[in-house]
């Protein structure tokens, strides 16, 4: 395992550490100028990986520390402290910490950490097979779900399986489930970030699927001009990439 991954992964244990000490007490809430929220324990998680990965000597951006301009970056660290704050709040457990190495405007590395289940996913991760007789499983945001979403799956999964299921899971981890084989697409409408995406892109993508723009089938870009991803579909390792 290279230095890099291993700044990645120290980086994202030790904020999940500080986020489960502000987690397990009572912390305020407020909101940011686009009404998203924010708490103490995505301020500090940042500040923490920064240091951490400070010694790698590549840029840091953050979804709490965006810098003016990074069209000069040819590489550097992309970072999500929190995802999943509304399921922080919610206190529902399913928020992780996102690092992502962007290069030449892709993910090439990427460590997701879960710090309740102390679970971490990483890009070189295989697709573990369950062994489960399941029914196709499409995953939808827990608290961001869309008309869209709905529509899409009507329109693009339903008819190639009739019998699909559809589950709800907050954050990153529904990537993570992609990886391990416990559900098949994620369908997403809802407005994310970069920061949002780029680790579990990575770590998918490395695994064998596929995270592609609804509009034109195409994978999704970083390193643009704003932040906002366009609507996307993951896809798990393994499975026919149905034409949009």
């Amino acid at each position: 395992m290279n230095n890099l991954m291993l700044s990645a992964i120290k980086a994202a244990r030790l904020a999940g550490r500080a986020i489960m000490e502000i987690y397990e007490k009572p912390f305020e809430v407020y909101l940011k100028d686009d009404a998203s929220p924010v708490t103490q324990a995505d301020l500090r998680a940042s500040e923490i990986i920064k240091e951490t990965l400070q010694p790698t000597g590549l840029p840091f951006v953050s979804e709490e520390d965006l810098p003016a301009d990074r069209s000069r970056f040819g590489r550097y660290w992309l970072v999500d402290p929190l995802d999943g704050t509304a399921e922080f709040v919610k206190r529902n457990g399913e928020f992780t910490v996102n690092i992502a190495l962007i290069e030449n405007k892709r993910p090439v590395l990427g460590v997701i950490y879960a710090p309740v289940s102390k679970k971490l996913w990483k890009s070189g991760d295989r697709r573990q097979e369950t062994g489960e007789n399941r029914p196709f499983t499409v995953l939808v945001s827990r608290s961001h779900r869309t008309p869209e979403v709905d529509e899409y799956i009507d329109r693009v999964l339903r008819p190639a399986h009739p019998d699909l299921v559809i589950d709800s899971q907050g954050s990153s981890l529904k990537f993570a489930r992609l990886v391990e084989g416990t559900a098949d697409v994620y369908v997403c409408y809802s407005k994310t970030k970069e920061w949002d995406t780029a680790a579990a892109d990575a770590i998918l993508t490395a695994a064998g699927g596929k995270v592609l723009r609804i509009s034109d089938g195409q994978p999704l870009e970083y390193d643009k001009k704003d932040y906002p991803n366009p609507p996307f579909v993951a896809w798990a390792p393994g499975h026919f990439f149905i034409k949009n």
